[in-house]
């Protein structure tokens, strides 16, 4: 069997590993000509700013891959526990505390390359698809700008750029409307020297309506410091470094300070494609057989959470379990892949809709979350075993449902009695 990847992202090489084991012969065709030297690439428009491998994600990689973290370590990237992150909340500094969980900090050119590195599949670069081969029914190949590729599974993991809907309407085959939120969240990124002693990651989180600012920072490879200011609602840092440094002046916490001995070492690089986006591929009539897609081909979350590689990484894991690649084995394929993303979508896109420029009065479910999600805010900044939890839950460790269960109700009913002006600290300090 022949499966042919579209995509040599985070999404395309996991799914090739996976089909390697399966699969006589698995081609991975990336657009971008590719570099050996970790590097930002076009067709990752992201990759200059900070991206989150949440753990679960990191433990499936290194599933696939034994030796990964100590690969990546050994080239700089930092290993710490995943509760020990120094964060600013609405209400203070959260109850940071040991969890056991790893955590891989690590910018997104080096994981990307030693993952190319590893993998057995064939890579070719420089390759454009523009669309889709079918015989009858079933997608037979790929068509790209040079000719015909044959083959028996076509993966679309071509990411946020994904052309698969235009592609299967060519055929006749219309994909239902995606579901969109648009939190309207601009980055802009710039590296720094790193000082001595800086943590490894610090940041401040963005909460609706009444802090659209935040931002992080992580220690990369190469002793750097990667910068990203995070602005909601429209409300955009500067490309300017001048505009960007008042937006990090105008943080309630103490990132401006931390980097006063910090050197800039490049210019500051603007992000604004956040909105996240969920194709309903599943739903699809006449969805043919031979095609698959995974990744942000399929469920776009806004970077802000982080979310993204590692819904991946457990989507390529369908491919071990999952041989039936005909038209209804192809729908079967991908109703578990939308189910993989619903937990994750649910956590970002509640959280988003505030921030939505058509945004409309939520209903009594979406206040009731809305509402639970403050009494969680209090309840961080207060309670290390209640912050153990929601990491857990953050990093897709543990489902959502983790968060609602009769331990935790009791516990907020605690903190639900208590003015969360009360539980806020004095932003401006320094978290030991």
């Amino acid at each position: 069997m022949k499966a042919l990847v579209i995509g040599g992202g985070i999404a395309g090489l996991l799914a090739a590993r996976v089909l390697t084991e399966t699969c006589d012969d698995v081609v991975v065709l990336e657009r971008d000509k590719l570099s050996d030297v970790p590097e930002p690439r076009a067709g990752v428009p992201q990759g200059r700013h900070v991206h989150g491998l949440l753990v679960r994600g990191g433990e499936i990689m290194e599933g696939l891959f034994p030796g990964l973290y100590d690969e990546l370590v050994q080239a700089g990237a930092h290993l710490m526990d995943a509760g020990e992150m120094r964060i600013l909340n609405p209400l203070g500094w959260v109850a940071s505390t040991r969890t056991g969980l790893p955590l891989l900090v690590v910018s997104r050119p080096l994981l990307e390359t030693h993952l190319r590195r590893r993998l057995t599949a064939k890579i070719v670069d420089d390759v454009h698809v523009t669309g889709l081969s079918f015989r009858g029914s079933t997608v037979d190949g790929v068509l790209t700008r040079n000719g015909r590729v044959d083959a028996d599974l076509v993966v679309d993991a071509s990411g946020r750029s994904s052309k698969l809907p235009s592609w299967l309407a060519e055929a006749g085959i219309t994909v239902p409307e995606p579901d969109v939120v648009d939190s309207r969240t601009g980055y802009a990124t710039r590296l720094y020297t790193a000082p001595p002693d800086f943590p490894v990651v610090i940041a401040e989180s963005l909460s609706a309506p009444d802090t659209p600012r935040g931002g992080i920072v992580m220690r990369i490879e190469g002793d750097r410091l990667m910068v990203t200011a995070q602005g909601a609602g429209g409300d955009h840092p500067s490309r300017e470094p001048e505009g960007f440094q008042e937006f990090l002046d105008s943080l309630r916490g103490p990132i401006a300070e931390m980097l006063t001995d910090a050197e800039p070492l490049t210019p500051v690089y603007l992000f604004a494609r956040t909105a996240s986006r969920r194709l309903a591929f599943e739903q699809t009539p006449g969805w043919p057989g031979g095609l698959v897609a995974v990744g942000d081909a399929v469920c776009v979350f806004n970077p802000v959470y982080g979310q993204g590689m590692t819904v991946a990484a457990m989507g390529a894991l369908l491919f071990r379990r999952h041989q039936d690649f005909s038209a209804k084995g192809c729908r079967d394929f991908q109703r578990k892949v939308a189910k993989i993303a619903q937990g994750a979508w649910a956590l970002s896109s509640n959280a988003d809709q505030s921030w939505a420029s058509e945004h409309h009065a939520p209903g009594p479910l979406k206040r009731a979350f809305g509402w639970y999600m403050k009494k969680w805010q209090v309840a961080l900044t207060h309670d290390q075993d209640m912050f153990a939890r929601f990491v857990r839950v953050v990093h897709l460790v543990d489902s959502p449902a983790a968060l609602m269960n009769p331990v935790v109700f009791r516990r907020l009913a605690k903190y639900s009695r208590q003015d969360p002006r009360r539980g806020r600290r004095r932003a401006g300090s320094n978290p030991r």
